[in-house]
């Protein structure tokens, strides 16, 4: 979707918000503990305690310790960010394409509109394909000839009583 001066690239913000969500769940994969649950439900890290014995060392637990003391909101804020800018980016592109489709619509009905076709319903030109707005839109003679041109390109077209 856009022009020169201003573009949004629809897939990259699908990939983004798959991206992030698919971060998510590669951290909960690998890590011991539900880390998506845990920051839900606000634990953070702090109920990740290593023992003297189990670590081997004094200095290691205590560094881990700390360290689950200083990132439990952090831990927590991430994900929770995580899941929001996923949201937001998916938001973000379903919005993009409701605009899109709704000037394309109304583009569809100026143009029917424009070419003076007075009986025609402009609700039902905005569904219409640009192909068949042109069939419609052209003299009778020409909408048979014009009609099998376009559909030999791919599109679906009917010339219509």
């Amino acid at each position: 979707m856009g022009n020169p001066g201003f573009n949004v690239d629809l897939e990259a913000l699908k990939q983004a918000s798959d991206g992030v969500g698919e971060a998510i769940g590669a951290l909960e994969a690998e890590l011991p503990w539900p880390m998506k649950q845990m920051g839900n439900d606000g634990e953070g890290v702090a109920m990740m305690n290593l023992d003297e014995g189990r670590s081997g060392s004094a200095a290691v637990s205590e560094s881990l310790n700390e360290f689950c003391r200083r990132w439990n909101y952090g831990v927590k804020f991430m994900v929770e960010e995580g899941a929001s800018v996923s949201a937001a980016l998916s938001d973000t592109r379903s919005d993009y394409e409701k605009l899109e489709a709704g000037v394309t619509d109304l583009f569809k009905q100026t143009l029917v509109s424009l070419l003076g076709a007075p009986n025609a319903d402009l609700k039902q030109a905005g569904r219409e394909s640009f192909a068949q707005l042109g069939v419609d839109a052209a003299p009778d003679p020409m909408k048979q000839g014009l009609s099998e041109g376009f559909n030999e390109l791919g599109a679906d077209t009917k010339v219509k009583p």
